[in-house]
């Protein structure tokens, strides 16, 4: 039990320590932590169930902005351990861990706020030409953070809990256990829901039904209806992209009244109306690179991603990601300049605020500020405003974006279709969705980071004006509604027990219902918390509404977990 309560403690801390990213990145979700928890405490199907489980209330929890409406991490790690310590049922791993994601939410301002004070030491540090001090800055106070405030309560939680998890189970009474497990069956329609609200558009809608009845209807799996849902936002693509180019292609003319040489009176004639392309002159490089003596070479260029890959070790509520990307500069910075005050000196510029999606798009920007400081340190007219001027610019773009796409379209459909492989006891669910998840994200952020670094800055105008990311945007839409459309059909898992005795025959409510379209009740429940997510009300309130409603609509015998 001590090397368990060790380990869980290391993933609990690990959760919120993001020292390197492709690493700590999936410990933010319980699809991941769960199957971990279990493997180190002896039970992985349990484990990976109960992760399973909980993930599905948190499909549609978005952390944007360094804004978290929820701590999945503690969630995920403390849920899952305290399923398997008390052998409860995976079902009520939701009923555990959501109690604790709520106080999950003062840990993570425990820990963002006291990592702001090592943003002033790194300040000073920097004033005494102390580079070495912003590395050590960057990782070990906010190790040390995480250990005492996420660590500590998961050790002990592992190694002295059992005793008092065990006799909480046994002490709760069977008919209370059925309304947690309703309860449970009623949770995901939040996640869906919050999912929707994020997704949701009125020409995109429909692809939720459809995904909704295809599962009820033809019994598919979320897989089967992954890939259909696939093929069909591919042929959209390429028919919005296909019209576009003819569109292009077809310039329009218009009629102009106008003197000239060959015109003198003045008659109307067709002029040819520029295109966009035309017309709009792209920010383009006018530093030529041929004559730098002080170059970044490929290598170097590797070096800083990776290091990159470490911006939020110390994410904090003052600067956010500043102390992390100063410590991404110092190889770079190092490679151009020789003289350590100067080092200290141009490192200063990074320590400013700085937020964005760091992974998928984001790294785009850093790649811009590396062409820019490579030009500075050639003697080339670029001040230290300019390279933040950009910086700042576009990270709210590149967060938008980044935002969008990696936690509101592609994570949910490849947890949605991870979860369902779990639930089904294949191992595989957990894996394939941590692996494919972070081989995409950081195959694209390496992409954009080389590509910002070779283009400069038209690099990001280029992306933003070609149309592409709204339509690929789209297509990945079209997916998560359909996915998540069948995960409604199959994971709000309640029905009604409801029968009358009218003479000598029975009536069953949900045998009516099902004459009239199959899984009506998990529909109706999960548009109700659409609308509610909609009307901008609390998810917290939410939460507390479905405990309150699935307990005492179970115990009225309306609610039943459906089979």
């Amino acid at each position: 039990m001590l090397l368990s309560a060790i380990l869980v403690a290391l993933l609990a801390i690990i959760s919120q320590w993001w020292f390197f990213a492709p690493i700590t990145r999936c410990m933010t979700y319980p699809l991941t932590t769960g199957l971990l928890v279990g493997i180190v405490m002896g039970h992985p199907m349990l484990g990976m169930l109960a992760g399973a489980n909980i993930q599905l209330v948190y499909l549609g929890w978005i952390n944007a902005g360094g804004v978290m409406p929820s701590n999945t991490m503690v969630a995920g790690i403390y849920g899952a351990a305290l399923t398997i310590l008390s052998g409860a049922n995976p079902k009520l791993a939701v009923t555990f861990a959501i109690p604790f994601s709520l106080l999950g939410l003062l840990m993570v301002q425990i820990y963002q706020t006291v990592n702001s004070f090592w943003v002033h030491r790194a300040d000073k540090a920097l004033d005494d030409g102390n580079i070495k001090a912003v590395r050590w800055l960057n990782y070990v106070p906010s190790f040390v953070v995480s250990l005492i405030v996420y660590g500590i309560p998961a050790f002990c939680l592992v190694m002295f809990g059992k005793g008092w998890a065990t006799a909480l189970i046994n002490a709760i009474p069977e008919n209370l256990t059925t309304a947690l497990e309703v309860v449970g069956g009623l949770m995901p329609a939040l996640g869906i829901a919050m999912l929707l609200n994020y997704l949701g558009k009125r020409s995109l809608n429909a692809f939720f039904i459809i995904g909704f009845f295809l599962a009820v209807y033809l019994k598919l799996d979320i897989m089967a209806i992954a890939i259909f849902s696939a093929a069909i936002a591919f042929l959209i693509f390429v028919s919005q992209t296909q019209g576009q180019k003819n569109a292009s292609q077809t310039q329009p003319t218009k009629k102009v009244r106008r003197l000239t040489l060959k015109n003198r009176t003045g008659e109307n004639e067709e002029v040819k109306v520029a295109s966009q392309g035309d017309t709009d002159d792209i920010a383009s490089e006018t530093i030529s690179a041929d004559n730098y003596k002080r170059k970044l070479t490929h290598k170097d260029l590797v070096k800083t991603w990776l290091w990159e890959q470490s911006d939020e070790a110390a994410y904090n509520y003052e600067r956010m990601q500043a102390l992390g990307l100063t410590n991404m500069m110092i190889h770079p910075i190092k490679k151009l300049y020789s003289d350590p005050d100067t080092q200290a000196n141009e490192l200063k510029k990074y320590m400013v605020f700085f937020n964005t999606e760091p992974h998928m798009v984001g790294p785009i920007i850093h790649g811009v500020a590396l062409s820019m400081e490579e030009a500075r340190a050639n003697g080339q007219n670029v001040s230290a405003d300019d390279i933040n001027g950009v910086r700042t610019g576009l990270m709210g773009p590149a967060a938008g974006i980044g935002d969008t796409v990696q936690q509101g379209i592609f994570f949910p459909i490849l947890a949605s279709v991870g979860a369902s492989m779990a639930l089904a006891g294949n191992y595989l669910g957990p894996v394939l969705f941590t692996v494919i998840f972070e081989l995409v994200i950081y195959a694209i952020g390496y992409f954009l980071f080389m590509y910002g670094y070779k283009k400069g800055k038209s690099s990001v105008i280029q992306i933003l004006k070609n149309g592409v990311i709204d339509k690929v945007t789209n297509a990945f839409s079209i997916v998560g509604l359909m996915v998540v459309g069948a995960m409604a059909a199959t994971r709000v898992a309640v029905r009604t027990p409801l029968v009358w005795e009218i003479g000598k025959s029975t009536m069953k409510l949900q045998s009516i219902l099902n004459t009239l379209a199959p899984g009506l009740i998990p529909l109706g429940v999960t548009l109700l918390i659409w609308r509610l997510v909609a009307k901008k009300v609390n998810p917290t309130w939410i939460i507390i509404g479905i405990f309150i409603c699935g307990i005492a609509l179970s115990y009225l015998g309306v609610l039943g977990v459906a089979k």
